[in-house]
């Protein structure tokens, strides 16, 4: 028999337990109404790739998850509620190495600017050798990276890749060790193709090449309404499916089920980390506990925000032509959205099965905010930063802040200093090249003249 004693006790327990219920809730209505949250839609693209033929990438993720996954509103709860000092992995420094060989495959137009820079310093840091392009930027994309195009190595390995450059598993365990961990990110694929319309001004390329005599505000509407015609005409064969195409997925595959579901597999299980740009906050304390990182190595200001060209815009749920606009894309992209949707599920499972994880992030967002508002200001002072039960102490020194604010065009351009101030050089300097950003000529389809054609996938380092 309970004493009323007892009862007592276990009515507070029962009122703190629903408390902490409730705000998980609301919690979790701020993170977005996307997790775990299967769209109606996504099940019309199953059909398009054959019915019920991509069950297994909808209805669950690849790897096996605990039986506990089965009920998100309980493992949120275990999140945010436990009581103990943070166990995570990142944690404690004597739980786990920090890696310092990994691959970030860049997606076009999903916050990856912000990501190089940040991994250039974190390399820069260390001094730790990066896979630098021997012209511009990139490492030959959008073509599959050769021998040719990467400065040769000086040290005993390869330890960061972090610029544009095609997937492909193959070529990067060539010249990758290993312990190497790969790491992408993806965004929402209509945001992303929206973003990326804008980025190449391609609206107003079709008012200058006669492929539109439209008003420019509405060569939007005009390119989705038959995208693979405007496609040709403007030789972006690219775009369709966009994100699937920089990850390494051939554009010919897209109409073969099999080959989709193959692809996904090897992206589930090739890497360690699918980022979101969603969810840009929460995927790097994702990293940083996956990566044993300290936390002031995750620091970022924000790279390449553009303002968005008139007829273009940001996705509009109450615009009813911007809605068709997207089902249009949809259609079109149909394995972006099956991928985004999968890693994006998959993602949050992995967050339900970590240790106050959000409270982590709320902390990480204020300090990122004030330190990145303090480097903005051109600081000639240190910032420090106490000690808390998720950080050491530390100081943001002026360096740091200066390291926050490049460019990633301009943070090659130092990396390459660095590389060939170093002993051993092997090639003389590239001459320097002004070109900061890639254009729509390099999103152009090249067909060479007077020889043969040779697809991506026949090329060798």
């Amino acid at each position: 028999m309970i004493s009323i004693k007892n009862s007592h006790v276990l009515f507070v327990v029962s009122l703190v337990l629903n408390c902490m219920f409730m705000l998980v809730v609301l919690y979790g209505r701020r993170m977005g109404p996307v997790v775990y949250k299967q769209s109606h839609q996504l099940e019309k693209d199953v059909v398009f790739l054959q019915r019920n033929a991509l069950s297994l990438v909808v209805d669950k993720p690849f790897t096996s998850e605990p039986a506990a996954m089965e009920s998100s509103n309980n493992t949120r709860v275990n999140i945010i509620t436990s009581s103990s000092k943070p166990t995570t992995r990142a944690a404690s420094t004597n739980s786990c190495d920090e890696v310092n060989h990994f691959a970030f495959v860049k997606v076009h137009k999903a916050g990856s600017d912000t990501l190089a820079v940040m991994f250039q310093r974190f390399g820069d840091e260390r001094n730790l050798s990066f896979i630098l392009p021997v012209h511009v930027w990139d490492l030959h994309w959008p073509n599959n990276l050769r021998e040719q195009d990467y400065l040769p190595l000086k040290t005993d390995e390869f330890n960061i890749l972090t610029y544009h450059c095609l997937y492909n598993k193959t070529i990067f365990r060539k010249l990758l060790p290993e312990k190497t961990k790969y790491i992408t990110i993806l965004r929402e694929p209509y945001s992303q193709f929206k973003s990326t319309f804008n980025y190449f001004n391609i609206a107003h390329k079709m008012k200058e090449r006669n492929v539109s005599n439209l008003a420019v505000e509405n060569n939007f509407g005009l390119f989705l309404s038959d995208p693979d015609k405007y496609m040709k005409m403007m030789k972006l064969v690219y775009l369709p499916n966009f994100m699937a195409f920089d990850l390494g997925f051939r554009r010919d595959d897209r109409n073969d089920v099999q080959k989709v579901i193959n692809f996904l597999q090897e992206i589930e299980n090739d890497f360690t980390l699918v980022m979101i740009t969603e969810h840009f906050d929460e995927s790097l304390i994702m990293l940083k506990r996956l990566f044993c990182w300290p936390l002031e190595s995750i620091l970022y200001i924000s790279k390449n925000v553009r303002v968005y060209n008139h007829g273009v815009g940001k996705p509009n749920t109450t615009d009813p032509v911007d809605q068709k606009n997207m089902a249009l894309h949809r259609s079109w992209s149909q394995i972006d959205y099956v991928m985004y949707d999968h890693f994006n599920r998959t993602f949050w499972k992995k967050v339900a099965l970590e240790k106050r994880f959000a409270e982590e992030v709320v902390f990480y967002k204020s300090l990122n905010d004030d330190i990145s508002a303090h480097c903005l200001k051109t600081p000639k002072l240190l910032f420090h930063v106490n000690a808390s039960e998720w950080i050491e102490a530390f100081n943001v020194p002026m360096e740091t802040c200066q390291r926050m604010k490049q460019h990633v065009s301009s943070y090659i351009k130092k990396l390459k200093d660095d590389y060939f101030a170093l002993p051993n050089a092997t090639i003389a300097s590239p001459q320097n090249n002004n070109k900061t950003s890639i254009s729509l000529d390099d999103m152009e389809e090249k067909v060479p003249t007077k020889t043969k054609v040779v697809t991506a996938e026949e090329k060798k380092i």
